[in-house]
């Protein structure tokens, strides 16, 4: 099961970075990076696991943070037409740091191909067993609001298709997490 729930994640996020690509208008080298970053670290993650977790950590949690404040500075400069792109760029950096954090949340988990992979000298302890469990579903349950609340902002069927791949990527990640 989690063989093809690790597909299906891929797949929907392979198409979610193909319709950001083809893409006109709010979309940037910075949105597109962030998105092939996701993507690669999801590839590698739950493939060949050459980097471990915690290495994808120390990229996608600085690039969300350089996304969040590309995103912010022209709504506070006043910039209308930098603007346009703010609620894609949330978005993204927001999915950077929920595709880390089921990255890390996988490598936790006993018997998941990115646990076997990970390289860890941790033992686990039984006071916070059901931790990941509830942060897969608070992470999956996030990306359905915010993909709901962009659905409703965004016009272009491109961004939706987007929005809606992007989330059930993360719902089959945080699926993989909670089972």
């Amino acid at each position: 099961m989690n063989d093809l729930l690790h597909l299906g994640a891929l797949a929907l996020a392979t198409i979610g970075a193909g319709s950001l690509i083809g893409m006109r208008r709010g979309v940037g080298a910075p949105e597109i990076a962030a998105a092939v970053l996701m993507l690669a670290g999801m590839g590698d993650a739950m493939t060949v696991a050459l980097l471990p977790p915690v290495v994808w950590f120390a990229v996608m949690l600085p690039a969300a943070i350089v996304l969040a404040i590309r995103c912010r500075v022209p709504a506070v400069l006043g910039d209308r037409s930098a603007r346009e792109g703010g609620t894609l760029s949330a978005h993204l950096a927001l999915g950077l740091v929920s595709t880390v954090a089921l990255i890390l949340l996988m490598a936790a988990i006993p018997g998941t191909d990115v646990s076997d992979a990970a390289v860890s000298s941790t033992h686990s302890h039984g006071g916070g067993a059901g931790m990941p469990q509830v942060l897969g579903v608070a992470l999956g349950l996030g990306a359905i609001l915010l993909s709901t609340i962009a659905l409703r902002s965004e016009r272009s069927w491109l961004h939706r298709v987007h929005h809606t791949t992007m989330a059930a990527s993360t719902v089959a990640m945080s699926a993989i997490v909670v089972f």
